[in-house]
């Protein structure tokens, strides 16, 4: 977590007890540091209850929704578009507690999608899912960056994935030999896209965007180079001396390797949790594709050897994070 006024107060108030500084250079220094300040595991907690309280509303709607008029249920929905957006907005000029801020665009970027499902039912119209999650798209684009909102940010960055992968499989690009490995390919490339692109957001004084942008670049390149290749082994063996899905998992554990120190280095705790959690899963599966055991005994190695792992990495984790 990032300093803030009440965590440094007592500090300050000490130096200035000391005599190191005066008291106008404390509240110089306290005046650079927000009030207060919100975890990354409380942020993404609260955008998880955020979506429950989405589909909770939805699903209490949906048990009364022929006995609703139409116009009601339309009125209803701009209603509430409106009402979170006018709280987002309200809560982020107040200075209210982040999470109420975060919940309330969070509300406005997904709110949207059933605004447009809502009315394709009331007008009877049909279209694509590509052409559906487009317009939601559109209707949200702007959303991140007007409101600094990290939830809008994660909702844009999946809503986006989404586009590309809907573009892919509905309109069958194959720009290698399938058109899994065409999708598998593209979000590898996307992911480090996204990582990449969510570097400038400290530029606009936000750090949680880059965070959420750098944990899910980092995981969508990751799944893309493991899956890559994962039906060959079903197939046959290569004669190769090195086959492909060998190559792609090692090229996965550097890649997550250089986040752990990347994590280390800059206190990205993030990118260490991620890297780490991907490593111990990589060396995993290559144990358990290489070992050449009876099935009982594979198990019970592959267990033990699991276990190994957790205790390891959970120890090098605060060890590297202390």
């Amino acid at each position: 977590m990032k300093p803030t006024q009440k965590s440094l107060k007592p500090h300050v108030n000490n130096w200035v007890g000391d005599g190191l500084i005066t008291q106008d250079q404390a509240n110089s220094i306290l005046a650079k540091y927000p009030v207060f300040s919100i975890s990354p595991a409380v942020m993404t907690f609260s955008i998880i209850g955020g979506l429950l309280c989405v589909l909770g509303l939805i699903l209490m709607i949906s048990a009364n929704w022929q006995s609703i008029p139409r116009e009601v249920k339309l009125g209803g929905l701009l209603g509430l578009l409106a009402a979170s957006t006018l709280l987002g907005a309200e809560g982020l000029r107040r200075k209210w507690y982040p999470a109420i801020t975060e919940i309330s665009y969070l509300f406005a970027a997904v709110l949207p999608l059933a605004g447009l499902a809502m009315i394709s039912q009331f007008f009877n119209l049909s279209g694509s899912r590509f052409m559906l999650v487009l317009t939601w798209f559109l209707s949200i684009v702007f959303l991140p960056f007007l409101s600094l909102s990290s939830s809008a940010f994660v909702v844009w960055l999946l809503v986006l994935s989404a586009l590309i992968s809907l573009a892919i499989t509905e309109h069958h690009w194959m720009l290698l030999d399938t058109e899994d490995h065409t999708l598998l390919a593209v979000a590898g490339v996307w992911g480090v896209v996204v990582a990449a692109g969510s570097q400038l957001w400290p530029k606009t004084g936000e750090t949680m965007q880059r965070s959420w942008g750098e944990a899910l670049g980092l995981i969508m390149t990751s799944q893309a180079l493991y899956a890559y290749d994962l039906g060959i082994f079903a197939l046959s063996v290569s004669h190769n001396r090195f086959r492909l899905w060998e190559i792609l998992w090692v090229g996965v554990f550097v890649l997550n390797l250089i986040a752990v120190f990347c994590g280390y280095k800059f206190g990205r705790r993030h990118l260490v949790t991620i890297g780490l959690t991907t490593i111990g899963t990589v060396i995993l599966s290559f144990y358990l594709r290489l070992a050449m055991l009876s099935t009982g005994m594979l198990f019970l190695t592959a267990g033990t050897l699991l276990l190994v792992l957790i205790c390891a990495i959970h120890k090098l984790r605060k060890s590297l994070l202390s």
